[in-house]
C-alpha cells in the first residue's frame, strides 16, 4: 500500500522547491542536487510530488500564487491603487531583493522554454504570462477603459514589465530601467485617463 502524502509537509517542502528553483533556474534542474540541497531524498521528492515535471509544475503554480498573494495584501489595504501604481509596487518590490527577483524570473523561464526542453505543456508556460496579463485587463476595464482597448494595453504593459525584468537581469541597470517603467507607466496613466 502507498505512504499517504502529508499535505502538512509536502507544502513546507514545496516552499522549498520554489526557492532552491528559483536560485538554481530550470534549464538544468536535476533531482538529486535538489534533494541533496534541502536534506531529502529523491524517493522523498517523487512521492511528494509524483514526477519531476509534476513537481516543476507544482513549483510554477506556488510561485504565481506567492505573488499573487503579495498583490492580493496591496490592494486588501489599499483597494484604489491604479494599476500604474500597482506596477510601481511590483517594481518596487521585485528590485528590493535578489530572492524576490529570482521567483519572478522563474515565471519568466518557464514561459520561454520550449515544451520540449522539460516537459513542461503550453498550458503551463501560458499560465506564467496569461495570469498577469488577464489582470491588468481586467483592472483597466474597471477603470473605464473598452475592454477590446483593455485587453491590448494589457498585453502591452506585461510585455514593457516582462521586457524591463529581462534587461534588469542581464545588466542590472536598475536606475535605468526605473526610468523606462515610469515612461512605460506613464502611458498607461494616459490611456486610463482618455478613458475616464
Amino acid at each position: 500500500m502507498a505512504r499517504l502524502v502529508d499535505a502538512e509537509r509536502r507544502t513546507q517542502l514545496l516552499d522549498d522547491v520554489v526557492a532552491y528553483v528559483a536560485a538554481h533556474g530550470l534549464a538544468n534542474l536535476s533531482l538529486r542536487p535538489m534533494a541533496q540541497a534541502l536534506g531529502v531524498s529523491v524517493n522523498s521528492l517523487v512521492h511528494h510530488f509524483g514526477s519531476k515535471d509534476d513537481l516543476v509544475a507544482a513549483a510554477l503554480r506556488r510561485a504565481s500564487a506567492i505573488q499573487q498573494q503579495v498583490e492580493h495584501d496591496w490592494l486588501r489595504r489599499r483597494p484604489d491603487l491604479s494599476q500604474a501604481d500597482l506596477l510601481r509596487a511590483w517594481w518596487r518590490w521585485l528590485t528590493s531583493s535578489p530572492d524576490r527577483l529570482a521567483l519572478v524570473r522563474l515565471g519568466i523561464e518557464a514561459a520561454a522554454l520550449e515544451a520540449t526542453d522539460r516537459g513542461l505543456p503550453r498550458r503551463l508556460r501560458s499560465e506564467q504570462i496569461g495570469l498577469w496579463r488577464t489582470n491588468i485587463e481586467e483592472r483597466l476595464v474597471d477603470a473605464g477603459v473598452l475592454p477590446d482597448e483593455a485587453r491590448v494595453e494589457a498585453s502591452l504593459t506585461k510585455a514593457m514589465f516582462t521586457g524591463l525584468v529581462v534587461d534588469l537581469l542581464a545588466t542590472g541597470q536598475k536606475a535605468r530601467l526605473t526610468r523606462a517603467l515610469e515612461a512605460g507607466v506613464g502611458r498607461l496613466e494616459r490611456v486610463v485617463a482618455a478613458a475616464s
